[in-house]
């Protein structure tokens, strides 16, 4: 039976799922249905999407979704794919970055991975430039296609690389503020960015994380609980 979720981020949404199901990513199929943003390519104001997930069904429900796709007009993956990787390549051309973009159909999800010069100019301050592109290629494609798809542009392993700096970075801070006994306040970051910090400390019961602040930047208080004499 479909599960729906809110939440502030794509991410965050499957987050939720996965962890209330028990079930891995891999076992799941996802589908953005409503998404709400405000601002430049999403990446200022707030920010809500709501996710639809179900269990990958057997043979028998997989040919029904599959019949359904073909009334509804809807794309096999690998034409979906090939349209997501040419909206990216005209994008990057628009930047005039020599690149390549390679893809993947995962989960239901659309997986875009840019090989470019490595300078870091397709990237952004704090990836803003890449999850700007990762916004236009996920409504193009989706208005292409009549639905929503998740779609996750990467390059250099920044995603990747980002989430493991971001974990360091919450473990350090989490431990000063308990050895001080003062709240540290971060530097303002993006919801996807905040869900990671959040998720590396929520574990901790000496500490709390708390988002303050307005728009899609915010920052993360991390608290230092008070202990029981």
């Amino acid at each position: 039976m479909p599960i729906e979720k809110e939440a502030k981020s794509v991410e965050e949404a499957i987050e939720k799922i996965c962890k209330e199901l028990g079930k891995k990513r891999e076992e799941l199929e996802f589908e953005v249905i409503e998404e709400k943003a405000r601002g430049i390519f999403g990446l200022m104001g707030n920010k809500k999407v709501k996710v639809r997930a179900m269990l990958k069904g057997s043979q028998d429900d997989q040919e029904t979704e599959q019949k359904t796709e073909q009334v509804v007009g809807q794309q096999p993956d690998n034409e979906v794919l090939a349209y997501a990787k040419t909206v990216l390549e005209r994008i990057i051309a628009g930047i005039s970055v020599p690149a390549q973009v390679e893809g993947r159909v995962e989960g239901g999800m659309i997986y875009l991975n840019i090989k470019g010069d490595g300078s870091g100019l397709l990237i952004g301050r704090h990836g803003q430039t890449l999850d700007a592109m990762q916004y236009i290629v996920g409504r193009i494609v989706g208005k292409q296609q009549g639905k929503k798809r998740i779609v996750v542009v990467d390059t250099e392993r920044y995603r990747e690389r980002r989430g493991e700096s971001l974990e360091l970075l919450a473990r350090r801070m989490g431990e000063k503020a308990k050895s001080t006994g003062r709240a540290i306040s971060l530097q303002p970051m993006s919801a996807s960015d905040r869900r990671l910090v959040h998720l590396a400390l929520k574990h901790d019961r000496e500490i709390e994380t708390r988002s303050e602040g307005e728009g899609g930047m915010k920052s993360i208080k991390i608290i230092p609980r008070k202990r029981r004499s």
